[in-house]
């Protein structure tokens, strides 16, 4: 009968231990070359969609394309090569730098490593040391290369404050005006120049053409909360928190800007997340602080604003709620204390603003530039300041009183190594 020779076609592999064996042993190398395969259809698609992201301003996209990429191959140097690359341009420089070592461990000293190792020393503010190399592949490695490191000067220069910031962002425009890395800088300084209108315009033009770019979107709701246009902060704010619902930043956006057009009770529970997913941030707990405080619970207020002043102690806006809350609390002495800091955080912050100006009068003068250091310095922010004082170094690389002023800072902070280093030069 047809349907007792089907089932004996079917078990004849079975018939025997070594056959049954055989079968099993068959059915899962079948199995795992389908597995197999379907992973590396998946991990073509995300690299296809990852490299797509890029192109489009999307890090986050990116990173997170790449990410499930290298779970699946490790040591995939396309994978590993464009996840440094996409570290570098989204800020997560200690991301790039492990990807490129993984890189280099796997392919050597390519071309490739080369351009991409230079290219994060630039990201990290260390221009000069590799700007002739790079400004020679920008006439020579095609227009995709130039634009890259173009790039990437421009945001270098920007990071580490150095005098030549706007030629290489004025450069990188004149060739690719349609970079909306150069268009973002450029709307950063219309905004320390106070045209807050302008910089919203730039950057809604920036989105225009490059929707997915998470930079662009982020900073034009913080312009337009700045310059208390709440609604349409909120608006902008709302916008990505659709795709970045957890986003420490845009959770903090929004609430401020609920809060400030008078929708108090839908920022509510957006303060309530902030207090129970980011109780170690400063500014989520000033929010939540001063949320409390306006709430009519100066309790609740001084506790986040105690724990505010313990994480960030040179925020003047943190200090200044935290003395009007122990004032409401009838604590007066305490309450001085914090006014006199924020009187002296403010003084600081006023200087930085005359020496910004004076920067931009005589960018060659290294003296506002070390100031401007020393006063980050005092105010906790270390890495602005070495930012700052390596900017000095970088055109005026013997300057004496920068070289002192680095060595008491590594000397303050145990690294005796480089403390030694710049004592000696400072002689």
């Amino acid at each position: 009968m047809p349907t007792l020779r089907l089932r004996s076609a079917l078990l004849f592999p079975f018939r025997s231990r070594r056959r049954a064996l055989s079968s099993v042993v068959a059915l899962a190398a079948l199995g795992f070359a389908a597995w197999y395969g379907a992973r590396l259809y998946l991990f073509h698609r995300d690299l296809g969609a990852a490299e797509e992201a890029l192109a489009q301003y999307d890090f986050p996209a990116t990173r997170e394309k790449l990410r499930d990429c290298l779970a699946f191959r490790p040591r995939h140097p396309e994978a590993l090569l464009l996840a440094a690359r996409a570290a570098r341009r989204d800020g997560a420089l200690d991301e790039a730098r492990a990807h490129l070592t993984r890189y280099y461990e796997r392919e050597g000293l390519t071309a490739e490593w080369r351009l991409e190792s230079r290219l994060q020393r630039v990201a990290e503010g260390r221009v000069e040391e590799d700007v002739e190399y790079l400004t020679t592949l920008v006439d020579t490695g095609g227009p995709a290369t130039a634009e890259q490191i173009l790039e990437a000067l421009a945001e270098g220069s920007v990071t580490s404050y150095h005098e030549l910031q706007r030629f290489w962002v004025g450069t990188l425009l004149n060739h690719f005006p349609k970079n909306p890395v150069g268009r973002l800088i450029r709307a950063q300084n219309a905004v320390i120049g106070g045209r807050h209108d302008h910089a919203a315009e730039e950057c809604r033009a920036i989105l225009a053409d490059y929707p997915r770019f998470v930079r662009a979107r982020l900073y034009l709701a913080g312009v337009l909360y700045r310059s208390q246009r709440y609604e349409e902060g909120a608006a902008a704010y709302e916008e990505l928190r659709r795709t970045r619902p957890g986003d420490l930043e845009v959770t903090l956006g929004l609430a401020r800007s609920l809060d400030r057009s008078g929708r108090t009770e839908e920022a509510r529970p957006l303060v309530r997340e902030l207090e129970g997913r980011h109780a170690d941030n400063s500014e989520a707990l000033l929010e939540c602080g001063r949320f409390a405080l306006k709430d009519g619970r100066p309790d609740d207020a001084e506790r986040l604003l105690t724990r505010a002043v313990a994480l960030a102690p040179n925020d003047p806006e943190v200090r200044f709620q935290l003395s009007a809350c122990l004032e409401r609390l009838g604590r007066t002495e305490e309450s001085r204390v914090h006014l006199a800091e924020f009187k002296r955080i403010e003084a600081d912050l006023r200087r930085m603003e005359q020496l910004q100006a004076e920067i931009a009068k005589a960018p060659k003068n290294p003296a506002p530039r070390r100031e401007m250091g020393l006063i980050c310095l005092r105010n906790g922010q270390d890495q602005e300041a070495l930012r700052w004082l390596y900017g000095v170094l970088d055109t005026h690389p013997n300057d004496r009183a920068t070289h002192e002023a680095l060595a008491n800072h590594f000397q303050s902070r145990g690294d005796t190594d480089r403390a030694f280093y710049h004592r000696s030069r400072a002689r």
